[in-house]
């Protein structure tokens, strides 16, 4: 018993990680199909773009069409050469997701401690127990799924650099031109490179003379992101086919839209990027600030204030914030797109993916130099140890929408206790489960056959393999965005808000309810309230659709030339499928 309790004592941090990571990857493997994600740009993007990709045999193709927006080509989908990407190829779907999110807390952890016991050095087992506490609520942040592993390996990426600037090998020099497969270039990579060429500069100023091994750096981080999505690069650099990037427009905000931008991002931090920091990381921080510059500007402290690394990451957070609110701003944006203008329709505004890192990097420092000053007075020793723990009880028990874990065992325990459905759907409820595979046999239906979905993401017949004539895509065909255009018409004419969000956007090419509302957008309690359906039936056709699954019975379905052939039930599924059959169905033009 002596010897677990000194073990317990001398190890309490590193058990409280691997407790914490240990539970949550049992209960997302025991749920499986049951656990509860976010849908935006994840269940209905992401995960069933790789799916079709596996499905299809396509993740190393060229030249190939998938069944999605009429056919598009493999390269608008992701990269078959990342981390994430690939554990769709190697496992089923639910599985690749889990292991994904697993990956996540692995990398994020591990690349912290690697990253601090670099740059503590020597003083490292003092502040052990500290690092590993941040580690843990760092990794537990809940970040986009589809580029959690971009976020979760920032401090790798930063320890690599540090290496290289100090003491470069060539193992360093190939470790960073292998690191894009496990980022993403358009969201992270750019940024990255931008950033360490500012480092560059300011080191070069600094040290009187450049830096040839973070310059080499540079090069190889480069060439790997090219190599790695040499897919994207080709359609940067060499398509000539026209996207739906060159008509997107952008908000335009006046000055004092951009301050409430600004502001927004700082006090909250962004949807794809939440780091969780509003009600302690920031207070903490910001009260620190406050005695920091005290200190210094009363003499109290040595030393210049532009040196202190906690400014500097907090001028590090306050920059990303200013260039995600300026993307904003009009001037600028045409200035960008005119000397650069394979950027018009990039968001460099994604400064502010890197914030989440940046903020507990900076609450790291805060508890650092807090405990220096409790080991050096000899009290409140455990203060800083309490701080950390409220920081992973913060951003464990924190809802939003990519919190997978938080929302996995709230909506299950909800059924469990209530022994009523929450208004949302789990992983297997979205996709349809077995009623998309009854409705296929029923109709005996073949992948030459097209679909559209109304009142449902299009994502869900496309994981199920039917080829759709509607869905959602950041990158595609400017010329089908008007040919799908044509066969919308009728609604987009009939509602304003849809017309400006399919025409200044367009990634989102759905049949759009004629009530105006959101139909496709609901929950496992939402009402499915009869309704018409406004299409130009023979575009649609023309497009080569033949069926339209639609969540509500659509009650104009004569005048708009279509039967319904049936109404589909499962007791697994909240809702029911009337399936619909356009009249005279046409094969498209090729």
């Amino acid at each position: 018993m002596k010897t677990f309790g000194n073990a317990f004592k001398k190890n309490w941090h590193f058990m409280l990680a691997g407790g914490i990571f240990a539970f949550e990857a049992v209960i997302l493997l025991l749920l499986r199909e049951k656990i509860y994600v976010g849908i935006c740009d994840n269940l209905d993007l992401f995960i069933t773009q790789l799916k079709m990709l596996r499905d299809n045999g396509a993740f190393f193709a060229h030249d190939q069409a998938l069944p999605v927006l009429g056919r598009i080509d493999r390269d608008y989908f992701p990269s078959e050469f990342s981390l994430y990407n690939m554990l769709y190829l190697v496992l089923p779907d639910i599985y690749a997701y889990i292991a994904g999110y697993l990956l996540k807390l692995v990398i994020a952890f591990f690349s912290s401690l690697l990253l601090a016991k670099h740059v503590l050095r020597e003083s490292y087992g003092k502040y052990e127990k500290i690092v590993v506490l941040v580690a843990v609520a760092f990794a537990l942040l809940p970040v986009y799924p589809m580029y959690a592993i971009c976020f979760s390996s920032m401090p790798l990426v930063l320890y690599l650099l540090i290496r290289i600037y100090q003491k470069p090998k060539w193992q360093l020099f190939l470790a960073v031109f292998l690191y894009p497969f496990l980022s993403y270039f358009t969201f992270f990579g750019a940024f990255i490179l931008g950033y360490l060429l500012i480092a560059i500069v300011i080191l070069w100023i600094r040290d009187r003379k450049p830096s040839l091994s973070l310059a080499g750096a540079l090069f190889c981080l480069m060439a790997g992101y090219v190599c790695f999505e040499y897919r994207l690069f080709g359609i940067i650099l060499m398509s000539d086919e026209e996207t739906i990037r060159s008509t997107m427009a952008v908000a335009s905000y006046g000055a004092g839209g951009l301050w409430n931008c600004f502001l927004d991002v700082f006090l909250h931090g962004f949807s794809h990027a939440k780091s969780v920091h509003t009600y302690f990381v920031l207070p903490v921080c910001a009260l620190y600030f406050i005695w920091n510059t005290i200190q210094y500007l009363t003499g109290r402290k040595k030393g210049k204030i532009c040196a202190d690394v906690f400014y500097v990451a907090i001028a590090f957070i306050v920059f990303n914030c200013a260039v995600y609110a300026l993307y904003f701003w009009e001037p600028l944006r045409n200035l960008v797109e005119t000397v650069l203008p394979p950027l018009k329709g990039f968001q460099y505004g994604r400064t502010i993916f890197f914030n989440p890192f940046a903020w507990y990097f900076a609450f790291f420092i805060v508890i650092k130099r807090l405990a220096d000053k409790a080991y050096k007075r000899g009290v409140f020793k455990g203060i800083p140890y309490l701080l950390c723990l409220v920081s992973i009880l913060v951003v464990g028990g924190t809802q939003c929408e990519y919190s997978d874990f938080y929302n996995t065992c709230y909506c299950n325990l909800y059924k469990l206790v209530k022994h009523t459905d929450v208004n949302q759907l789990n992983y297997g409820e979205f996709y349809g489960g077995a009623l998309i595979a009854e409705i296929k046999d029923d109709i005996g239906y073949t992948p030459d056959k097209g679909a559209c979905a109304y009142g449902f993401h299009p994502a869900m017949l496309s994981y199920n393999g039917i080829t759709t004539i509607d869905g959602y895509c950041g990158y595609y065909s400017q010329n089908y965005k008007e040919q799908f255009r044509a066969a919308i018409a009728p609604v987009l004419d009939a509602n304003q808000n849809w017309q400006a969000y399919y025409d200044d956007w367009g990634c989102r090419a759905y049949l759009f309810p004629a009530s105006g509302e959101n139909l496709y957008d609901f929950g496992a309690n939402a009402a499915a309230v009869p309704q018409d359906i406004l299409i130009d039936e023979p575009a649609l056709r023309q497009l080569g659709c033949d069926y339209i699954f639609s969540r509500v019975e659509i009650t104009n379905a004569d005048e708009m030339q279509m039967h319904l052939i049936n109404r589909y039930q499962d007791d697994e599924m909240p809702y029911s499928v009337y399936l619909y059959e356009l009249e005279g169905t046409t094969q498209p033009d090729m």
